[in-house]
């Protein structure tokens, strides 16, 4: 079996063009600190982070853990912000994967092509265009506003208590719940 990668932007930047990439890991230039903030798409916030599910993902559970404060490595968090951060991350997946039951949960953190930090949630699933392959991003699905809702309606951090069943983990997120 042969497996071709085609390249793609991730790390051109800093290789590339430093000064770019310098301005990309300042709070005025991340695209993550604006593009991604955006309310439609964030299914829960907590304390630290926002769980995001944009319409267009690589995968139809894809879900993205975003730090608010702008930081580009998990180290620059104090010790306490780096559990919380991650915690926040697991409890995320956790409902994924009771709202998809995947047969593997992958997690990413890279940060090559966007410095803010950030974890990349894959439930990955028996006869998903990836098996066999690395996630390696070049495939879109474009999720609907029912397909969205069904990770958790934004009124989870207004309503909580009517969110059921799998969305739970929404619930606990968005009331503080570690």
């Amino acid at each position: 079996m042969t497996i071709t990668i085609d390249a793609n932007e991730s790390g051109r930047l800093w290789a590339e063009n430093p000064a770019a990439w310098r301005q990309l890991c300042e709070p005025e230039g991340c695209p993550l600190c604006g593009e991604w903030r955006r309310s439609e798409w964030v299914l829960a916030e907590t304390r630290l982070c926002l769980i995001s599910a944009p319409p267009e993902a690589v995968l139809p559970g894809y879900a993205c853990i975003l730090s608010k404060r702008h930081v580009v490595e998990p180290f620059e968090l104090s010790e306490s912000e780096q559990a919380e951060f991650f915690v926040d991350s697991m409890t995320a997946a956790r409902g994924l994967a009771e709202l998809f039951t995947p047969a593997k949960m992958n997690y990413e953190i890279h940060g090559n092509t966007v410095p803010h930090l950030h974890m990349h949630l894959f439930p990955r699933m028996p006869g998903d265009v990836y098996v066999g392959y690395p996630n390696h991003c070049r495939t879109r699905f474009t999720r609907t506003a029912a397909d969205l809702n069904s990770m958790g309606p934004l009124s989870v951090r207004r309503q909580p208590s009517t969110v059921k069943g799998a969305s739970r983990f929404l619930t606990e997120m968005a009331v503080g719940h570690p």
